[in-house]
C-alpha cells in the first residue's frame, strides 16, 4: 500500500495522454434521422473503438476530436469503456518529430 505522499505525487494517466491520439471504446446508440431530427430512434446500442484527439478530461468524462477541423465531443463517463493512449517512448518520438517541425 502506498504512502499519502506518493498518492498525493501520483498523476493520472489521462494527464499523460492529453494532446495526444488516443484509442477510445465506448457506447454508441443509433443516429438521429436527418430528415426527421426531432423524431426518437431506438435501437441496441453498440460498442465502437476508435481514436480521438484527447483534448481534455475531467470528473464528467472526456472531450476529443476525431479529426483536427472537427468540433469538440464529449463523451461521459458512463459510455466510456476503455482508453489506450500512447506509451512514454512512442510520446517521447511523437514530441521529438513536432519539435523538428514536422
Amino acid at each position: 500500500m502506498g504512502t499519502e505522499k506518493e498518492s498525493a505525487a501520483k498523476t493520472p494517466v489521462l494527464a499523460d495522454w492529453v494532446g495526444y491520439w488516443v484509442f477510445v471504446s465506448y457506447l454508441s446508440g443509433p443516429n438521429v434521422d436527418a430528415d426527421e431530427p426531432a423524431k426518437p430512434v431506438r435501437a441496441q446500442p453498440e460498442a465502437v473503438t476508435a481514436s480521438f484527439l484527447l483534448e481534455d478530461y475531467g470528473e464528467l468524462g472526456l472531450e476529443v476530436k476525431r479529426n483536427l477541423a472537427d468540433p469538440t465531443i464529449f463523451m461521459s463517463w458512463g459510455a466510456v469503456l476503455y482508453v489506450q493512449g500512447p506509451p512514454p517512448e512512442v510520446r517521447e518520438q511523437i514530441d521529438r518529430t513536432v519539435a523538428k517541425g514536422g
